[in-house]
């Protein structure tokens, strides 16, 4: 394997899916794969497949705020998420529950709450190549009628 890149414990040894592991690195490098036999490479990923890679390390996200941060039981409310590497969001999801998100900016991600059966005060977390970070939402239930 190149320069310190090993296959990932437990993982399919075989020239059509092997699984690797990166060292330790920032920015973008090249991606390199050779065969014993000499046998063509294309590496595919979630936005399709190509021959000569680079690989991009990715810094781990941070959510720092969720505003607002209260909202009812009944979803709906629009909310902003505020942090770092939020840009390569994949999903947002409220106490598990996944929730419609636009990503704004590399710092910002705005998302909708989904209905919670609940109240309480529960993780709304960020999902994508830099972690999971998360932050936390409080569903309140409306008022008797």
């Amino acid at each position: 394997m190149p320069d310190g890149i090993t296959l990932a414990p437990g993982a399919a040894r075989t020239a059509t899916s092997p699984t690797v592991t990166t060292p330790a690195g920032s920015g973008v490098v090249p991606v390199t794969v050779t065969t014993p036999g000499g046998v063509p490479v294309t590496v595919f990923t979630a936005g399709g497949s190509a021959d000569g890679l680079t690989y991009t390390y990715v810094s781990p996200s941070t959510v720092t705020g969720v505003s607002p941060d209260t909202g009812p039981t009944s979803g709906g409310t629009v909310v902003t998420v505020t942090g770092t590497g939020l840009s390569t969001t994949d999903q947002v999801t409220f106490n598990g529950v996944p929730a419609p998100f636009e990503i704004v900016s590399d710092t910002t991600v705005t998302t909708t709450s989904p209905p919670s059966g609940t109240p309480g005060t529960f993780a709304v977390t960020v999902t994508g190549p830099g972690g999971t970070p998360s932050g936390s939402f409080t569903y309140v239930s409306g008022p008797d009628i």
